[in-house]
């Protein structure tokens, strides 16, 4: 499922153009590292984590051994209270208590609505798989009159798992890489480089900012529904007026609506200078979304800790194709959207008085 939208677009034209030809055959998947194990508490007494810890009214039962080793009472003490059973973690309980984070977030306003994102794509280059990392920090000015400014680095690539690396230092450890054309024929000008390349900075007129195939402006995005139902509602009747969805069946229906309202829920949360309150509804919205599945203690690419709120999409030839959003319930901060080959990284999201690069 493709929603590329215009703020996307700018963001492909200003990398460089090796990203431009990623293969068509499979790659692996994007490693999932351990997380690290939680602390032990002091002898005598046991800490039981019920559900997630940032969660609303999560029980912490804590129990305390009567008597001492050396001191043994001369009856058996009486029986302990017994723990309350542990609440499942689900996706509905995280994405609810992350609205909650959010919601009191202070809001601001500045100049310039800034983001920073990395982005990276595992690339078959033959015989084994190569990451290619790219930075993009945009900067939207909010001034009557003013434009967008990208800035886009070439980060650098290396293979990916320990085979890989295997492979690589067998092929002679290569420093560059052609990549596979449409046409099926590598190009020597179409390459990878191990190496990082220079910034490159380009400057558009006018500022807007795209969801469900329209573009908004700052004012229509301060103004969006902050009621989850009635934001819903809204992307919805935008897709319906992008004639996006086709002739479906109602299960059809429901499945696409599914997936598209996962699939802005990224732009609302990571690309829209959206209040608190827009982004707190836009959590609440995903809550209700069937189908979607919980992984706790992931880290993203950048070994940021999280939980992972995934949905699969279902493709014409019947598969499916998982997105993962990897978010920080703490500061309700979505740090991450990570699919089969490819991830994004949110890295900042803020508003700055400060002016952006022009060279």
């Amino acid at each position: 499922m493709n929603r590329h939208r215009r703020a996307l677009q700018l963001i492909a034209e200003a990398r460089p153009a090796v990203l431009d030809d990623a293969p068509d055959r499979p790659v692996p998947s994007f490693p999932v590292l351990p997380a690290p194990a939680r602390a032990v508490g002091r002898a005598g007494r046991r800490l039981v984590l019920a559900g997630l810890l940032p969660t609303v009214a999560v029980a912490v039962v804590v129990g305390v051994t009567v008597g001492s080793v050396s001191d043994p009472p001369a009856e058996s003490p009486p029986t302990a209270r017994s723990a309350a059973p542990a609440v499942p973690v689900t996706a509905r309980g995280v994405l609810l208590a992350t609205a909650e984070k959010t919601a009191n977030a202070a809001a601001a306003t500045e100049g310039n609505w800034v983001t920073k994102v990395e982005l990276g794509h595992v690339y078959d280059v033959g015989d084994y798989h190569v990451l290619g990392r790219t930075e993009v920090q945009t900067w939207y000015s909010l001034r009557s009159g003013g434009d967008v400014v990208v800035v886009a680095r070439w980060l650098g690539a290396a293979p990916v798992s320990d085979a890989d690396k295997t492979a690589w230092r067998a092929a002679g450890s290569p420093t560059t890489w052609p990549l596979t054309g449409p046409d099926g024929q590598r190009s020597p000008r179409r390459e990878l480089s191990a190496g990082p390349g220079p910034r490159q900075i380009s400057v558009r007129p006018g500022v807007s900012f795209d969801i469900g195939g329209r573009s908004l402006t700052y004012g229509q995005v301060r103004a969006l529904p902050t009621d989850p139902d009635m934001l819903r509602a809204y992307l919805l009747e935008l897709d319906d007026a992008a004639g996006r969805g086709g002739t479906r069946t109602p299960d059809e229906a429901a499945r696409w609506q599914a997936e598209m309202l996962f699939s802005e829920s990224w732009a609302l949360l990571s690309q829209l200078p959206a209040p608190p309150a827009v982004r707190a509804a836009t959590y609440r919205m995903l809550a209700d979304l069937p189908g979607l599945t919980v992984s706790e203690n992931v880290r993203d690419a950048k070994g940021r800790a999280g939980v992972g709120i995934s949905h699969a999409y279902r493709n014409a030839d019947g598969s499916s194709v998982e997105t993962r959003l990897v978010i920080d319930p703490d500061s309700g901060s979505l740090l991450a959207r990570e699919q089969k080959s490819e991830a994004s990284l949110l890295l900042d999201a803020r508003f700055s008085d400060a002016e952006p690069p022009r060279s």
